[in-house]
């Protein structure tokens, strides 16, 4: 079980160099509530307004984020993406997916046909065969790219090796508030405060194929599970639910928060979900059977519900999930960036809280060895995390074999449930060895 941290998050040498960049003149010290790192964890995505009314984002290149040697070869600005309206959402994609070692062989082996992510390859490949290749125009299968998501309904992909406007998404009649791409497919999914969420091919040409529109209200954010048979939508009125990729029916309606919910994350496994909410907490919930895990408390004791869904100074902004699920990292209102143990047997307590003025977002590198931290000042700090994964807690067999097993299942993840195995690995393969005592707050 962990107490403490052993070796806490240190800032990197190449952090001085990005705060210059960022801290220009010609860019103004506003909001930086979206950020993000590409799958092989090389450049870093910043939004930014500049002194001009231009909204723009920055693309940072870095061969070594914690390189001792500071120069403009190590870290240098590879792009600047002009935009035609405030940009609310970023994502990267690309056609072959950089995941872990745990997960990695698994989930590229095509030829493997008991893999679940082939499945919805199948269907993918099927209706793409269906559809006519003689006007198709973009190869999204050989460079990176950068989704930027619009006030104005618009999402903009953006080569980012060649720097070229490849494609404008257009479907959506107000601002795309969220963007994830599928690990390896090339399928992005976007949210908006339209109230839809709408499914799109970019290898077809960025066909869009899929719009739900079961609801009233704005989405906040869609999240793709690592294996791709789930998608996670959260917004107001303590809205949570996930959705069958194949089906695209709601296998979940999740119920448990007291606030509007801005973000969320799926572990590396996609067994489980956490969701980062206004009302202090970070929910972990079991994608199996829906239950609440855990609850991560950002302000003790924890306030009743009249305050939990009101003004109460701790809304949880940002939320994330390092390499092999050992931590969850949270930034909150109250000005702290906090880390939990996500495989602790009986605690939910903050292990490490690093202050953070006006901090808004959080981003985690996918070795999960380096840090991004926005906030409304305009800066991004980066941290190595490094000596802190490296110190903590060893990752037993046992463990290892729970990763592997839940990233098989896929969309027969349900089938768990009725292994012919004791109900103690049942439990296991549930994470319920980690769960806590949860009741919701009535008063």
């Amino acid at each position: 079980m962990f107490n403490s941290l052993i070796v806490q998050p240190t800032l990197l040498p190449v952090n001085q160099l990005l705060q210059d960049y960022c801290n220009s003149p010609v860019f103004l010290p506003n909001n930086i509530s979206r950020i993000a790192f590409s799958p092989c964890s090389k450049y870093l995505a910043i939004s930014k307004q500049d002194i001009d009314d231009q909204y723009c984002v920055l693309v940072f290149y870095c061969s070594n984020w914690h390189s001792k040697t500071i120069t403009d070869d190590n870290l240098y600005l590879h792009n600047k993406f002009i935009c035609t309206s405030a940009i609310w959402s970023l994502a990267f994609g690309k056609g072959v997916s950089e995941l872990n070692s745990i997960t990695k062989p698994i989930l590229l082996d095509k030829n493997d046909l008991s893999i679940p992510i082939t499945t919805r390859r199948a269907s993918l490949d099927q209706r793409r065969l269906s559809l006519s290749v003689v006007n198709r125009r973009h190869d999204f299968t050989k460079h990176l790219f950068l989704a930027t998501g619009l006030a104005d309904g618009k999402i903009n992909i953006w080569n980012v090796d060649t720097g070229e406007l490849t494609l404008i998404l257009e479907d959506h009649q107000l601002a795309v508030c969220g963007l994830d791409f599928t690990s390896c497919s090339m399928q992005l999914a976007s949210c908006s405060h339209d109230t839809t969420i709408k499914l799109w091919d970019l290898l077809d040409d960025g066909n869009m194929y899929k719009t739900l529109n079961e609801w009233t209200h704005v989405i906040n954010i869609v999240k793709w599970s690592p294996d791709e048979s789930l998608l996670c939508a959260v917004g107001p009125y303590e809205f949570v639910v996930l959705f069958d990729t194949i089906t695209w029916t709601e296998l979940f309606k999740l119920d448990g928060h007291l606030h509007n919910v801005v973000d969320c994350a799926f572990s590396s496994d996609s067994a489980f979900l956490v969701t980062a909410s206004y009302d202090t907490r970070v929910l972990m919930w079991s994608t199996i059977t829906g239950e609440i895990i855990k609850a991560f408390a950002h302000q003790i004791p924890r306030p009743l519900k009249i305050y939990a869904g009101g003004d109460n100074g701790a809304f949880v902004r940002s939320v994330a999930v390092t390499k092999s699920n050992q931590f969850l990292v949270t930034a909150c209102d109250d000005n702290k960036v906090r880390w939990f143990p996500l495989v602790s047997n009986h605690s939910s307590n903050t292990i490490f809280e690093q202050t953070e003025n006006n901090v808004l977002y959080v981003a985690i590198t996918s070795d999960s060895q380096t840090m991004a931290v926005s906030n409304r000042n305009g800066d991004v700090r980066l941290f190595s995390t490094v000596t802190t994964l490296l110190t903590s807690q060893p990752l037993s067999l046992k463990y290892l074999c729970r990763l592997t097993i839940n990233t098989n299942c896929g969309h027969k993840r349900q089938d768990i449930l009725n292994l012919p195995i004791s109900h103690k690995l049942i439990n296991y393969l549930l994470y319920k060895d980690i769960s806590m005592k949860y009741t919701k707050q009535i008063i």
